[in-house]
């Protein structure tokens, strides 16, 4: 599938039952989500958002790639796992912000300054949150021909974090189809966590 040995590695899990289980994890996971187009992408993020801020007392930081802020906030206001997003951004409870300035420094190959998230869960304890999940696009580093870049940035964060945090790192399948074989395998192995969403199960 990915000209490794995926099977092993990767786990092919039905968008939304990875919603559930993923919202089941305990804090501190680093996981790399494949997905295969937009519309599956919607499915995942909009179920997951839903449950980490109405059933989990967390708050969520969502930086989309490859479609705007708008249409995020279009796709959540309207699924069938709809959320009042203008009073979610209100609150500071949800934050949607573009990829390419969220990842800016790390696309430039400045050092991984983590003082924005912790700052972030901070700020989420602070207004009674259990914690923080992070969700964030990787395509902006291919946009900008940063594949280095990409590797380096990932493998400068934990397989594990110490905080209370979920970070969720998305991958286009086309996207990762373009990295070098051993770029994949660095990746997937840095990972706590590596699966690819869609509507087929193994």
């Amino acid at each position: 599938m990915f000209g490794i040995n995926s099977d092993r590695l990767i786990k092919n899990i039905h968008v939304e039952y990875a919603a559930i289980k993923l919202s089941a994890e305990k804090f501190g996971i680093h996981c790399m989500i494949i997905y295969p187009d937009l519309p599956t992408l919607r499915e995942f993020y909009s179920h997951y958002i839903k449950n980490q801020i109405e059933n989990n007392n967390e708050a969520v930081l969502f930086a989309p790639f490859y479609e705007t802020a708008d249409r995020v906030r279009q796709t959540l206001s309207d699924s069938h796992a709809a959320i009042d997003v203008s009073k979610y951004e209100e609150e500071e409870t949800l934050l949607i912000t573009d990829a390419l300035k969220e990842y800016s420094k790390a696309i430039e190959g400045e050092e991984n300054d983590w003082s924005f998230k912790k700052m972030m869960v901070k700020q989420a304890k602070k207004q009674g949150k259990n914690g923080l999940s992070f969700i964030g696009d990787l395509g902006a580093f291919q946009y900008k021909g940063k594949i280095k870049e990409l590797v380096d940035y990932e493998l400068s964060l934990p397989t594990k974090f110490d905080i209370d945090l979920n970070g969720f790192c998305l991958y286009n399948e086309k996207d990762f189809e373009r990295l070098a074989k051993e770029q994949k395998q660095r990746l997937i192995e840095h990972h706590s966590m590596a699966i690819k969403i869609g509507h087929n199960d193994r």
